[in-house]
């Protein structure tokens, strides 16, 4: 089903030096000249170097790409037809740099203005689109950042209810962020609710989404508060309305609430009880963690804003309220990422907060990686109660059957509500403005 994702990310597993050696080697075989050209730059400057070195991986990632066309490319740019490489080198080394597109379907110049630390990075952008952007839909085009309002299905109202306060037995609060296009109330969400209760008091789920009358009930024994309406502001704005009511309710006071939690619809969980993770937790001394720590943005390392835990110290000094007011209610999915996921670690550092993640980093001193692109990893090897909606759409550098398997051995309710779910999606259209 993936086989192609992982191919794009082969130089991650073991073996990979051995493969992008032997790949170089082959290159300097059929291009001697080019070859020491390039071996030159790259001891001039070590951002040409590191290129060099990842050339046999952006090259075979430009060959399987859909969205390169070496007949169109050929046709429309005659430079390369010439020039004694194939298109994909052509485009690679030479193509990309003089603004030329890959196919109509794909600008380099427009993905470079919209994301504008893969032009920081220097990375070809289609090489980038294809091994990060995809994961994370970094738009390629004005249309994609800028998306249309959702339609809501006739009936469906925006509402707000309270089912009742529960008596605190773990002191933990959580908000969880979700949404929902059809205007039902998902069956991932109501197994992932399930979960987090046993380990929270106060649940309050905010739906950036109205919600069809009876619907609401299902969140009874579930959550103490609940939130529908549109309000555009993606997770984030979720989070900000549920954190608002929470403080409403008196469910943050030191009294009640220890620990606050942000959680989202993005993931299928919990593969294992949410108590291993949050009694690990306990051990470590950090003022707020996450499950996963990003270095997919090299310029802003962050905890990935799936899962998220602040304590006393961050709610006492009222910093997630300090944050949002410096941000818009209203957001692109653009500055979804940019203004709250990317900055929430930096803006909670600064103030003197001390981070942490469940997940030690995979690869601490590889930038430019998404460590949800390696669900197996995360659930096998490190212990992660969640796995990734879009992992089971083949956004993922491992397969979604030996995901799907695996977390039928550790959950096999999980893996039945994965597969309905599955069946009920494809084809896949996304999970809306709460992705």
């Amino acid at each position: 089903m993936n086989s192609r994702a992982d191919h794009l990310f082969s130089f991650f597993t073991p073996g990979a030096i051995a493969r992008s050696a032997a790949g170089l080697a082959a290159f300097a075989i059929r291009h001697p000249v080019l070859f020491l050209r390039l071996l030159r730059d790259g001891f001039r400057d070590r951002k040409a170097f590191v290129l060099l070195l990842r050339l046999p991986v952006d090259l075979r990632t430009i060959c399987l790409s859909p969205l390169f066309d070496r007949e169109w490319y050929v046709a429309n740019h005659s430079d390369a037809d010439g020039s004694g490489m194939s298109p994909e080198l052509h485009y690679l080394l030479h193509g990309a740099a003089s603004g030329w597109r890959p196919s109509p379907a794909f600008s380099g110049a427009v993905y470079l203005d919209l994301n504008p630390e893969v032009r920081a990075s220097g990375l070809n952008p289609l090489v980038h689109y294809e091994q990060y952007g995809r994961f994370i839909d970094c738009p390629t085009s004005v249309e994609d950042d800028r998306p249309p309002e959702p339609v809501f299905p006739v009936g469906s109202r925006a509402l707000e209810i309270d089912f009742g306060e529960t008596p605190c037995a773990h002191a933990r609060t959580a908000v969880f962020a979700t949404f929902s296009r059809d205007g039902r109330i998902a069956e991932r969400d109501l197994f992932y609710l399930r979960g987090l209760c046993e380990v929270c008091d106060n649940v309050v789920t905010v739906f950036n989404s109205p919600i069809l009358p009876g619907e609401e009930d299902k969140l009874r024994g579930l959550a103490s508060s609940a939130v529908f309406r549109y309000h555009g502001g993606y997770d984030f704005g979720s989070w900000r309305i549920g954190l608002r009511l929470a403080r409403e309710r008196g469910w943050l006071e030191p009294s009640v609430c220890g620990e606050l939690v942000f959680a989202n619809g993005s993931c299928y969980a919990p593969v294992r009880p949410f108590s291993e993770m949050f009694h690990a937790m306990e051990r470590r001394r950090a003022d707020f963690w996450g499950v996963t720590f990003s270095t997919q943005r090299t310029e802003a390392p962050h905890l990935q804003s799936f899962f998220l835990a602040f304590r006393r110290p961050i709610l006492d000094a009222g910093a997630l309220e300090a944050f949002f007011a410096e941000r818009p209610e209203r957001a692109t999915r653009r500055e979804a990422i940019d203004l709250y996921e990317l900055q929430l670690t930096a803006f909670l550092r600064g103030r003197g907060f001390v981070p942490d993640a469940f997940v030690r980093p995979l690869f601490p001193n590889l930038h430019g990686f998404n460590p949800t692109t390696r669900p197996l990893d995360l659930i096998r090897r490190h212990n992660a109660p969640l796995v990734k909606v879009k992992a089971m759409h083949g956004q993922s550098i491992q397969s979604a059957e030996r995901i799907l398997s695996l977390v039928r051995r550790l959950n096999p309710a999980l893996a039945e509500v994965i597969e309905r779910d599955l069946c009920r999606r494809l084809p896949s259209s996304g999970s809306g403005p709460a992705a």
